[in-house]
Order: structure tokens, then C-alpha cells, then sequence
């Protein structure tokens, strides 16, 4: 209703300081609007109305039971015996007659989270860091404890600052991202700036901001300060935390940062051990390129990771598990390493397991890839980790997309369209995506307006994934417009990239059906015979689901594409539709069905291609692709329920055939005219000349002419 787009955690926050009350929350959202998202570790903002209101209730408590409800509304939820601490029992009970605080077991807490803001905001600077020091002395938790401390106190200490630190990493290795970078800051504020310990909490803070998606924040943190840092491994470090940062724009304004992280690195191994990771984990992840280098850059970083402590060796599985996986290799062993070596404090992204999830998503292994990837994508919002959910959330809609699941794809880019997560993944990620979506639909047009911008932007900024997915979503929107020339362009730069780079993942971009086709309709169909030769022989290689239901789609489709009867490829096109449905890829069974009863038609099997065509439209029906049907429909109308021509008489396919030979076409602009291979229009000009009595294209015109006087003075 007011066109706010926010951070999930800041959604998260709303949702539970109004109980998901609309009207509280609309009033929530116009402040936003107003003043714009909270900093970390900021209160929300109190709308005006409800200050007026709730503000008023606050200010005529009595001073006693106002000091409760501010106490409560700095602590949290108190134990009962920790809220009779903080306030003398009469105040507890005048508090509780009046609804201003509820007990929940052995818990108390305010009545309502906008009651409790409205106290906050009633309250001065000195009270608020009173009360935090009194709730520091109340509490047990290490944690908790810390956060008042530091609250309380405005000034620097040394002594507290390591306290806050400490609670900052235990934040972190339970996983509370959000709460080790707030804790993280007030560490780094306590920290006298003339220190020189104060390096190690402004690198630990950039490190948590960092994993919450605070990139901007890191680099206006670190950047600064980058020349000042002492040599080695402080600046290494300040290196790579600013390749993620804010000012980073490219895949190829990455490289000067990892340059001169190696230069700081010395003879430091454990330094450069994680250097390279990095470098392997962006080539193969963003780049897509020199994957056996990105494989070996992260075999020496795992090797030399042991001195260099667990953090490292993560990073170099990490790494490691993306150059494999795009070279189609398993990445269980992996992941058991990485459980080995890994603890709670291991963000989400960190992990191989979900890219495991991925691969499954390539290979078609749908439920497997559903279970990891949804388990994941939980914990990252539970985590409040900002780039793992905002990644894992990509890789699900990847899934839905995969699977014909286009509503819930549809929900997961409306999420994403009414969030900020364009700081943790790019416009151009969300483009392809609702481009996918579109040519999933048969809305050729609606895609090539979502892929082209994200093609030209993905281009720009060199991350090479994003100009694949966006080439891929290009050629599918061709060969539905019946371009398929145009198919063959977009379609055949894919698949010679990942051939040139080492991806042997048939199903990371998958290409491969698509381009057969299109090759087979532009008259190549030795190409296309190379590209299914090299797709059966991945798919042999690596054992992989999708690729070898692929394989026996575009060998197929090479055969009967002579337009010769071929019962054997006839068969073995309708198993890899078999396949597709034993699956659960409905979408990719449905265009195998359209291919069988295109390729059934034109080698005149009017019976099996009508079958094969009203089970492809049936398909694509079901699966919410209006687009798709409507193309296996046309397919179905020109098979129809054909009557013996008389003799001498050409059918509607000679007939066009025979104008555009007459007009002075060649066979390979009839094909393209007519989508229809280069054999088909030899086949129907044979046909045509033998019924006319004709031998060259001028004969076949005059006779074509003589044909159509003596059809129209029969009419008369």
C-alpha cells in the first residue's frame, strides 16, 4: 500500500513490534517512509499517532510504574524474580492491574511491543543509561549483560570494551549475525582510539557486518583506514573484506583487491591460503571461467589452510565445492569436512551443503534439492543472515522455476521486488529470473523485456553467471517468437562458454534441448548432432538425471529431423518424456511431447502427432503456460483431419512451399520462413515439381500461376 521496500530483518521487526496488526503496521510504515529504515541496533520509530496516543498512557503512570515499563521495554522479558529486583512490588502490581505488563509463566513482559517504544521514546538519554546499568546488574546472561554495560556506558573502556567483544562472539557463534554486529560496534566504541589493540574490533566488526549484508558499512569503515593498518595480515584481511564491500561494483573490481591482498601476504602461507580461496570461490562463482585453475587455487589453499585455522579451511571447501560442482563433480566429501571443521558460529553461506542443494536443482534430483535448500533457507532468516537468505531464496526460485512451479516462483520475485536485497544480489539476478519465469509462461515478449536490460547490465558489470542465465532466457523467448536464428545466437554462446571453461554440468545452464532445436530449424543439424553427441557423453560421465533424459531428447530430434519416418527415435523421444515426468519435471516433458509431435508431424504420422501434440497441450495447460499451449496447438491445427488431395494437387505445406521457391527464395530462407528444416522444404519442392509437371524454380512459377487462373475460372 505505500510502495515500501525494506530489509527483511527491518520486516521481521515491524511484524513483531505490531503484532501483525495492519493498521499499527500501516502507521509503522508510513514512518519508515518518513525517516527511513533504523541503523543497527536502533528502535524502530514510533508513528506519530500512536505516540500520541500510547504516549500519553505512558506519561500519566505513576513514576514508579513507568520506570517498570521502561526497564521492560530495555530489557525484554524479565524473570520474575530479576522484574521484583528491578522495581519494588507495589510497582509491580499497580503495573500489573493496570495491563501494562502481563506475566507469561515465570516471565514477564510489557503488554504490547508499541507500548513498550512508546516508553523508550518518553524516556531522556540519562534515565535509559541508568536503567542499563541496573538490568546489567539484574540479568545473568553474558550476553545480555554485556549489551546493558555497554549501553550504559557512553564513554570508552577498555576493560568493558573486551567484555562486549566477547559477548559479540558468542552472539556470533550461535549464529545471532545481527546481535554479534551491534554487540561488535559497541566493542569498538568502548575501545580507546588511540589504542592499538583497536584494530582487531574494527576488523572483527567488518567481518559481522559483512555476513548481515552491511556492505556499505564495511567499506565505510575500513576504507579509511586501509593505509594506516599495519602490514600483513591486518591489511590482508581489510582486503578482502573491502572485495565485498559497498564500493565494489564488477566481478572485475575484485581482482586490484585480491592483487593486493596477495602482494601483503609475504611469506605468510596461512595468509595466502586464504587469499586464494577467495580468488577460486569469485572465479568460479561469478566469473565461470578457469574452473581447473579455480579448482587448483582452491586444492593449494585447502592444503595449506591446516596452520591457518578452521575459518580458512571453510572458505577453501567453499571454494572448492563450486569449481566442482560446475564440473559435475560430487561434493558429499566436502560437506562432511566442512561439518567436521565448522560450529554454530558458521554462517549459512559459508557451507557447501546448500550449493550441494544446487547441484541437486541441476541434476534433477527435485526433492533432495527441495529438503536441503528449504532447511537452509530457514535458518538463514532465522539467523537474520541477509546474503545466505537472499542467496538461498535465488536458488529456491531456481527450483521453482526448474519444476514449472510458477506461482511459487512468482511469490518468491514478489518477496524479492518488495524487499532491498538488490545490496546482495544484483538487479540483473532478479531480471533473468523474471525473465525465466516469462518464457516458463510462452510469454515471449514479456521475457525478452525482463532479459534484455539484465543481459546488458550483467555484461557490464562482468558477472558472467548472470549473462548466461540472461542469454539463456533470451534464446528460449527466440524460439517461441519462431526466430530461431536468433535462438541459435543466444543459445550456442552459452554452451561454448561452459564447454571453454570447464562446465560439465549439463544442467547448470541448460542449454542444450533448446539449442538442438533451434539448430535443427536454422538447417544444421550437423551442429546440433555435435552438441547432443557432447551432451550424452557429459550426462554418461557424471551419472546425471536430467542431462540423460536430454540426451535421448536432442539425439532424437537430430534424426527426425530428415523428416524420414524413424521409429526408434520416435520411441525414444516419447521415454525421455517418461523420464521427465518420473522427475517431476513436468515443463521439460511437456516440450519433449511439442518436439515429438512437430518432428512426428513433418514426417507425416498424422496419428501419432496428434497424440503426442494433445498431450503437450494438455501439459502445458496444466502447468500454466497459455504461451506453450498455443504453439503445441498451431503444431496440432496443421496436422488436422486431412482428406486425399486430389490428384495433382498440392497440399497447404507444398503450396507454401512452392510460392516462397516461386518468389525466388532458397531452400535455407524457406526453412527459416516456415521453421521448418532445410530436407522438409526439399522434401515438399520435390513433391511440388513432380505433381506440376515442373523442373526449375521459373517453370514452377509459371506453372503455379497457370494453376491458380484455372482455380479461379472453375470458381466462376
Amino acid at each position: 500500500r505505500l510502495g515500501l521496500t525494506m530489509p527483511r530483518h527491518v520486516l521481521s521487526r515491524v511484524f513483531e513490534t505490531t503484532l501483525g496488526y495492519p493498521l499499527f503496521a500501516l502507521e509503522v510504515g508510513r514512518t519508515l517512509v518518513e525517516r527511513g529504515s533504523p541503523a543497527l541496533g536502533q528502535d524502530l520509530p514510533v508513528p506519530d499517532t500512536v505516540e500520541e496516543l500510547l504516549g500519553k498512557r505512558v506519561s500519566r503512570l505513576p513514576d514508579s510504574v513507568r520506570r517498570l515499563l521502561l526497564g521492560l521495554a530495555l530489557g525484554g522479558d524479565l524473570e520474575w524474580s530479576q522484574l521484583t529486583a528491578l522495581a519494588d512490588p507495589g510497582a509491580v502490581e499497580d503495573a500489573l492491574a493496570a495491563g501494562i505488563v502481563v506475566v507469561d509463566g515465570d516471565r514477564a513482559r510489557v503488554a504490547h511491543p508499541l507500548l513498550a517504544a512508546a516508553a523508550r521514546s518518553h524516556s531522556d538519554p540519562a534515565e535509559r543509561r541508568a536503567l542499563h546499568l541496573e538490568l546489567a546488574g539484574v540479568v545473568a546472561e553474558g550476553e545480555r549483560r554485556a549489551r546493558h554495560l555497554a549501553l550504559g556506558t557512553p564513554y570508552p573502556d577498555e576493560q568493558l570494551a573486551r567484555m562486549v567483544a566477547a559477548g559479540a562472539a558468542a552472539a556470533a557463534a550461535r549464529g545471532a549475525a545481527r546481535d554479534a554486529a551491534e554487540l561488535g560496534e559497541h566493542a569498538l566504541r568502548l575501545t580507546l582510539p588511540d589504542n592499538g589493540d583497536r584494530v582487531g574490533p574494527m576488523l572483527t566488526l567488518a567481518e559481522y557486518l559483512e555476513r548481515v549484508g552491511e556492505r556499505q558499512r564495511v567499506t565505510d569503515l575500513l576504507g579509511p583506514e586501509l593505509r594506516s593498518l599495519p602490514e600483513g595480515g591486518p591489511r590482508v584481511r581489510a582486503w578482502l573484506l573491502l572485495s565485498e564491500g559497498g564500493a565494489i561494483r564488477s566481478y572485475y573490481d575484485k581482482a586490484p583487491y585480491f592483487d593486493n591482498a596477495l602482494s601483503e601476504c609475504g611469506s605468510d602461507v596461512s595468509l595466502r591460503a586464504e587469499v586464494l580461496a577467495r580468488k577460486a570461490l569469485s572465479t568460479a562463482a561469478e566469473g565461470v571461467e578457469r574452473l581447473g585453475e579455480a579448482e587448483a587455487w582452491a586444492l593449494r589453499a585447502l592444503h595449506d589452510a591446516a596452520g591457518a585455522g578452521p575459518e580458512v579451511e571453510r572458505l577453501a571447501l567453499r571454494a572448492l565445492g563450486w569449481s566442482r560442482c560446475l564440473r559435475g563433480r560430487p561434493i558429499d566429501e566436502l560437506c562432511e569436512r566442512f561439518r567436521a571443521a565448522s560450529t554454530a558460529a558458521s554462517s549459512v553461506i559459508d557451507s557447501p551443503e546448500p550449493l550441494a542443494g544446487l547441484r541437486f536443482v541441476w541434476r534433477g534430483e527435485v526433492e533432495r534439492a527441495r529438503a536441503i535448500l528449504s532447511a537452509f533457507l530457514s535458518v538463514a532468516d532465522e539467523r537474520g543472515e541477509g546474503v545466505g537468505y537472499a542467496w538461498l531464496r535465488l536458488n529456491m526460485c531456481e527450483l521453482e522455476l526448474r519444476t514449472a512451479g510458477w506461482d511459487a516462483a512468482a511469490r518468491l520475485l514478489d518477496e524479492w521486488g518488495e524487499s532491498d536485497d538488490e545490496q546482495w544480489l544484483l538487479t540483473a539476478t532478479y531480471q533473468r529470473c523474471r525473465a525465466l519465469l516469462a518464457a516458463g509462461r510462452g510469454d515471449a515478449q514479456l521475457a525478452q523485456q525482463w532479459a534484455a536490460p539484465a543481459f546488458a547490465d550483467a555484461q557490464a558489470s562482468g558477472y558472467r553467471w548472470q549473462v548466461l542465465e540472461a542469454s539463456r532466457a533470451l534464446g528460449m523467448a527466440a524460439l517461441l517468437a519462431h526466430q530461431p536464428a536468433d535462438a541459435v545466437q543466444w543459445l550456442r554462446a552459452v554452451w561454448q562458454h561452459a564447454e571453454h571453461q570447464g562446465v560439465e554440468d549439463p544442467g547448470a545452464f541448460p542449454v542444450a534441448p533448446e539449442l538442438v532445436e533451434a539448430l535443427v530449424q536454422v538447417g544444421e543439424p550437423g551442429e546440433a548432432a555435435t552438441v547432443s553427441a557432447r551432451l550424452g557423453e557429459l550426462s554418461e560421465l557424471h551419472a546425471h538425471p536430467w542431462g540423460l533424459a536430454s540426451a535421448k531428447r536432442c539425439d532424437a530430434v537430430v534424426r527426425l529431423s530428415s523428416g524420414k519416418p524413424d521409429d526408434q527415435a520416435a520411441a525414444q523421444m516419447a521415454e525421455a518424456a517418461a523420464d521427465f515426468e518420473r522427475l517431476g519435471l513436468p515443463f521439460d516433458q511437456a516440450r519433449t511431447l511439442l518436439a515429438l509431435g512437430r518432428a512426428l508431424r513433418r514426417a507425416r504420422r498424422w496419428g501419432t502427432a496428434r497424440k503426442a501434440l494433445q498431450e503437450a497441450v494438455a501439459a502445458f495447460e496444466r502447468l500454466g503456460s497459455p504461451g506453450w499451449a498455443a504453439e503445441a496447438r498451431s503444431e496440432l491445427a496443421r496436422v488436422g483431419a486431412r482428406r486425399p488431395s486430389p490428384a495433382g494437387e498440392l497440399t497447404p505445406a507444398e503450396q507454401r512451399v512452392a510460392d516462397l521457391a516461386a518468389d525466388g527464395r532458397s531452400n535455407k530462407e524457406i526453412a527459416r520462413t516456415l521453421h521448418v528444416t532445410v530436407s522438409t522444404v526439399e522434401a515438399h519442392l520435390s513433391r511440388a515439381y513432380a505433381k506440376l509437371g515442373a523442373r526449375s524454380r521459373s517453370q514452377l512459377a509459371g506453372r503455379l500461376s497457370s494453376a491458380t487462373s484455372d482455380a479461379n475460372r472453375t470458381v466462376c
